[in-house]
């Protein structure tokens, strides 16, 4: 059984700055941080030399998008239906420990660091806040008609394209997925033979987000309209 993982402020905020400094020069060596990411994290205040609080990350984000930030003492991967319920109702968990630097590559639990730096500074820009909302009520409304079907699709947009996806701007393919602002799998992403163009027909593909290992396949879309549209046309077939 697994120990307990804690808060240990003696520490968290070393491993906060190492974790920072060193994934975030990997991204700029890829040149793979999006503008959004980028005008997100401005807004967030955030000192990169500690690890954020809950109520400071709340009160920064305020002038933009709704979001509260709810700091747990839990460390487990809250259900699907759960997740977008609290998204749905523009609140978020946050995880109970930053991981060491020694688990930059590969955490097997989610932790602080993946809620903060690969989340929350997509959710300060509108446009990606409402394309969110869209997505939590529509897998709200699947999951409450049990429609399987859907929901299978709705995972694979969760996984493949809002944890792992990329998306083209003006100066070149960059990181969509959350999880590649907060892992090492960013540099599978960016090796051009692991990188597929989104079309519909991989919604049907019963491909799902593996959380233990590096997927090794990383779609492609061409703007956040687009992930819109996507989601808008499961929504269509409820």
């Amino acid at each position: 059984m697994k120990a307990k993982r804690s808060f240990d402020p003696k520490v968290d905020d070393r491993n906060w700055q190492v974790l920072f400094e060193t994934h975030f020069q990997d991204m700029q060596s890829l040149n793979a941080i999006s503008s959004m990411w980028i005008s997100g994290f401005a807004k967030l205040g955030i000192d990169n030399d500690k690890r954020p609080l809950a109520q400071d990350l709340t009160e920064s984000i305020a002038p933009f998008t709704a979001y509260t930030f709810i700091q747990t003492d839990a460390h487990l991967i809250l259900e699907q239906r759960d997740w977008y319920g609290m998204i749905a109702d523009y609140k978020m968990p946050l995880t109970c420990f930053v991981r060491t630097p020694a688990e930059l590559e590969y955490c097997d639990e989610p932790d602080i660091w993946h809620d903060i730096m690969g989340h929350i500074p997509f959710l300060a820009q509108k446009e990606y806040s409402d394309m969110y909302q869209l997505l939590a009520k529509t897998y709200i409304q699947a999951f409450d008609n049990q429609r399987t079907d859907l929901l299978a699709e709705l995972d694979f947009i969760g996984g493949m394209i809002i944890e792992l996806g990329l998306m083209r701007e003006k100066s070149g393919i960059k990181a969509l997925g959350s999880t590649l602002y907060s892992s090492s799998e960013v540099f599978e992403a960016f090796k051009p033979e692991n990188q597929i163009t989104f079309t519909y027909e991989a919604l049907g593909s019963g491909e799902s987000y593996d959380r233990h290992s590096f997927q090794g396949k990383y779609y492609i879309i061409d703007s956040l309209q687009q992930l819109v549209d996507i989601i808008s046309s499961v929504r269509k077939r409820l």
